[in-house]
């Protein structure tokens, strides 16, 4: 892989970690599941999931019992090959009470990428609780 072609993957990495702030925030489920290649893996909150089915469910259960603003940043990619990639993104979740935007968490994701047919996708994603300590 030469320079640019590293670039254009690496761009194409940040606008995924991207979409997926927002399609999780404006309530886009199948494009949100599209994200993931069919066999994904994730873990959010200790709680596996494996494959789009699970993905599927457990994020119409969020975004049903809540409304969220993931505020991404701080991400890194890291390319492994030409068709693999892993890295991490920070983030600050914010979680709408009474009208306003309190912050809920700042958890990071750490992110493993295969680029398919249909552009880079997520091969796995853990959500890692990054409390604050005194």
């Amino acid at each position: 892989m030469d320079e640019i072609q590293q670039l254009v993957a690496q761009n194409e990495i940040r606008n995924l970690v991207a979409q997926y702030a927002q399609h999780t925030d404006d309530t886009r489920i199948q494009e949100w599941t599209e994200l993931f290649v069919e066999d994904a893996r994730m873990e959010a909150n200790g709680q596996p999931l494996e494959g789009r089915p699970a993905l599927t469910e457990w994020i119409t259960g969020v975004t049903s019992s809540m409304k969220l603003r993931h505020v991404m940043g701080g991400v890194t990619v890291t390319l492994d090959s030409a068709t693999e990639a892993h890295g991490a993104a920070d983030m600050i979740l914010l979680l709408a009470v009474e009208g306003s935007w309190i912050i809920a968490g700042a958890p990071r994701y750490v992110d493993r990428y295969v680029k398919t047919e249909a552009g880079w996708r997520f091969a796995e994603r853990i959500l890692e609780d990054r409390p604050a300590k005194a």
